[in-house]
């Protein structure tokens, strides 16, 4: 059985169920551009929608249609109820961290998002309860539909951490198995100890109590109280180290090493060199390294990619301006610019093939960065 009211089970079975933030109902303002670019979209928005990413299209044009609209409009949107929930002898399937019950009861609200795969063994479950060794103690499990990406680790695991009272040397929290180095830096920066983390290797593993933390109801939607929390964390975390470098830094994130890059970074470089930008590779430098970047960053360039959400780090009235591919961009950074209350540009480049490497006309990048950087 499916079950999409985890409140009302834990109330039938006497679990522990605290509401952590009630819902509430978040503002997103406009992402600035060039005027060129608005009457383009107006202009071109069939093409566009029709060739967007098939998951993003997610089997209807309605959903980037609405990209596009809410790009250029105020919108609202409700962050629903965050809650956790202790629930006793809880299987924990790996990859999405998607939970059953000892009464083989699969809590939907356990994953972020609607589209889930619940073809699962159930069978194999149950004699996994009946024989496999029950992991004693209390787990918080990290898992979520992405967590070994980079920027869905910051926006959506990360924040199930503000719901807890403490991180207690009594509570283990779950990754995946071979979670790359920032993962553990991160958790180590809060206080957890290496002992406390749990590498989950096999398809499932079953523990004594899990306390479920349902942080948001769709992943890259966090609640802003949560985002803010785990940030300021981070942040105090490495406060105490010394930087002599100036705090309006101007940060280019280069992609130069991925698939999807710029093609012509070459022939913007020149431009960013005049406006005194730094380059960096974020995939190069260590944790600690970008937030004390960003936390000194007064302006961020860069398509988008991963990198582009440590603006996180940045302090309220930073200027974030995001390179988009025509073809294939999200919104959920421009949706963390607003949360952190920085000021967000966006412009256009021409898709240039099927691995959405993106051709960025310099005349516009120039015209943009004269417009942001005396707004």
């Amino acid at each position: 059985m499916i079950d999409t009211n985890l409140k009302d089970l834990a109330e039938k079975n006497e679990w522990l169920f605290e509401v952590i933030e009630t819902p509430i109902v978040q503002i997103r303002k406009p992402s600035n551009t060039l005027e060129e670019d608005i009457f383009y979209v107006i202009k071109n928005g069939e093409t566009l929608i029709n060739n967007s990413p098939s998951s993003q299209l997610a089997g209807t044009k309605i959903a980037r249609e609405k990209d596009f609209y809410d790009l250029y409009c105020i919108t609202a949107y409700e962050i629903a109820e965050t809650f956790r929930c202790t629930i006793p002898c809880a299987t924990v399937l790996n990859a999405k961290g998607l939970v059953v019950t000892s009464n083989l009861e699969i809590l939907s609200q356990s994953v972020y998002g609607q589209n889930m795969d619940v073809s699962l063994n159930l069978e194999q479950i149950k004699q996994n309860l009946d024989s496999s060794q029950v992991l004693p103690g209390t787990y918080v499990s990290l898992l979520s539909n992405h967590t070994l990406n980079y920027a869905h680790w910051l926006m959506d695991s990360l924040p199930k951490l503000a719901l807890l009272e403490s991180l207690s040397s009594d509570l283990n929290f779950i990754i995946p198995d071979g979670s790359p180095r920032y993962i553990i830096d991160a958790l180590n920066l809060l206080g957890i100890q290496e002992d406390q983390i749990v590498k989950i290797k096999e398809e499932s593993i079953v523990v004594e109590n899990l306390i479920l933390c349902h942080a948001a109801q769709n992943p890259g939607r966090p609640s802003k109280t949560h985002l803010l929390t785990t940030r300021n964390r981070l942040l105090a975390s490495v406060a105490d180290r010394k930087s002599n470098r100036s705090s309006h830094r101007r940060i280019y994130i280069s992609r130069s090493n991925s698939s999807r890059k710029i093609v012509n970074e070459a022939e913007i470089l020149p431009i960013l060199k005049d406006y005194n930008f730094e380059i960096i590779h974020c995939e190069e430098l260590s944790l600690v390294e970008q937030i004390e970047i960003f936390s000194e960053a007064q302006v961020v360039l860069g398509s988008h990619g991963a990198g582009i959400y440590n603006q996180i780090f940045c302090k309220p009235g930073a200027i974030i301006i995001e390179i988009y591919n025509k073809h294939y961009w999200y919104h959920s950074s421009w949706i963390v610019a607003n949360l952190m209350e920085h000021i967000h540009w966006h412009i256009f480049g021409e898709n240039v093939d099927e691995d959405w490497q993106t051709w960025v006309d310099p005349l516009k990048l120039q015209k943009i960065l004269s417009l942001a950087l005396t707004h």
